[in-house]
C-alpha cells in the first residue's frame, strides 16, 4: 500500500506518468497499474489523462493527495516510535527561535548531546508563533522563544533579558523587518511607532540574512545587541527596548525528571553564554 501512495504523490507532483517512473526507478506500466489500483480501491477517478502523457488531478485527486501525504507521514512516525520503544531511548524536540539559535545555542550543542546521551533530539528552527503552536500540542516539545506568552497552559521560565539596539547605516532609506510571526517583529514595530520612523521596508525570515544586509551597509533595524558581536564595524545606538528570552513547555516538569534536568541544563548554559 505504501508503494502505491508514493507513486501517487510522485505522479501528482510531476503531473506525468513517465517522469514519475524515472524518479521512482520503476516502469511506466507499473506506475499506471499503481494509479489504477488506487482508483479501483477508491472507486473514484483521481487523474484526467490527455494525449501528451501529462495528467491533471480531479477534485478527488486533490483531496487524496493531502490524505496520502498524511498517511505516509503517519507511517514514518509509527516506525520511528516503534524503533524508539525497542531501543528504550527517550526523545525530545527542541524548537528554537532564530535569534536564540544563532546567538546562544550553537556553542553548547556538543555538551548537550554528551550530557543527555540517552536522548534522541530534534533541533528545529522556527519563529515564536510556530513554536507556541507546537508546544500546545506536544508535552515532549521544549520551546525557546523571544518573548513571554503569559499563557496559563504553559510552564514558562525567563532565561535572560536581551538588549535591543538600533543598528545599521543611519542614513539608509531602508528598514529591515523580520517576518510577522517572529518575536523580533513585535519589537521592531514598537520601535518604529515610538520614534515615528517611516522608511522603505525589506522583510526577511532569517536573522543570518538580516545580519548580512547590515554587514553590507544595507538598511537599518533594531536587533539584539549580541547579534552585532559578529559586526564590530557596524554603527549602533542603545534603545529602551529589552526582551525576555523564554523557555516554554506544555506542563511543569516533575522534580528530578528528565524534563527538569534538560530544562535546568538549557537555562544554565544559555545564561552562561550570555554572561
Amino acid at each position: 500500500m505504501l508503494s502505491l501512495l508514493h507513486t501517487y504523490v510522485t505522479v501528482y507532483e510531476l503531473r506525468n506518468f513517465s517522469k514519475a517512473a524515472e524518479v521512482l526507478y520503476i516502469s511506466q506500466p507499473t506506475v499506471s497499474v499503481h494509479i489504477q489500483k488506487l482508483e479501483e480501491m477508491t472507486d473514484t477517478p483521481l487523474f484526467i489523462r490527455n494525449e501528451k502523457k501529462s495528467v491533471q488531478p480531479t477534485e478527488f485527486g486533490d483531496l487524496f493527495y493531502k490524505k496520502a501525504l498524511n498517511l505516509i507521514k503517519d507511517w514514518g512516525s509509527t516506525l520511528d516510535e516503534i524503533k524508539q520503544k525497542k531501543t528504550n531511548r527517550k526523545h525530545y524536540t527542541i524548537l528554537i527561535s532564530h535569534s536564540i539559535a544563532e546567538m546562544y545555542f550553537n556553542n553548547f550543542i556538543p555538551s548537550l548531546i554528551l550530557t543527555f546521551s540517552e536522548f534522541d533530539f530534534d533541533f528545529l528552527i522556527k519563529n515564536s508563533e510556530e513554536i507556541m503552536h507546537a508546544v500546545t500540542n506536544d508535552k515532549n516539545v521544549i520551546g525557546l522563544i523571544e518573548k513571554p506568552t503569559n499563557r496559563s497552559d504553559f510552564d514558562e521560565i525567563i532565561l535572560l533579558e536581551d538588549q535591543m539596539v538600533h543598528g545599521g547605516s543611519p542614513d539608509s532609506p531602508y528598514w529591515i523587518m523580520r517576518e510577522k510571526n517572529s518575536g523580533t517583529h513585535l519589537y521592531q514595530e514598537l520601535y518604529l511607532t515610538q520614534n515615528d520612523i517611516q522608511l522603505h521596508k525589506i522583510t526577511t525570515n532569517s536573522l543570518s540574512f538580516l545580519v548580512k544586509l547590515l554587514e553590507n551597509n544595507i538598511g537599518q533595524t533594531i536587533v539584539s545587541k549580541k547579534a552585532l558581536d559578529y559586526l564590530p564595524q557596524t554603527e549602533w545606538k542603545d534603545t529602551n527596548i529589552t526582551r525576555k528570552l523564554t523557555l516554554i513547555q506544555k506542563t511543569a516538569p516533575a522534580k528530578n525528571s528528565d524534563a527538569e534536568k534538560l530544562t535546568t541544563f538549557l537555562k544554565t548554559k544559555i545564561k552562561q553564554h550570555h554572561d
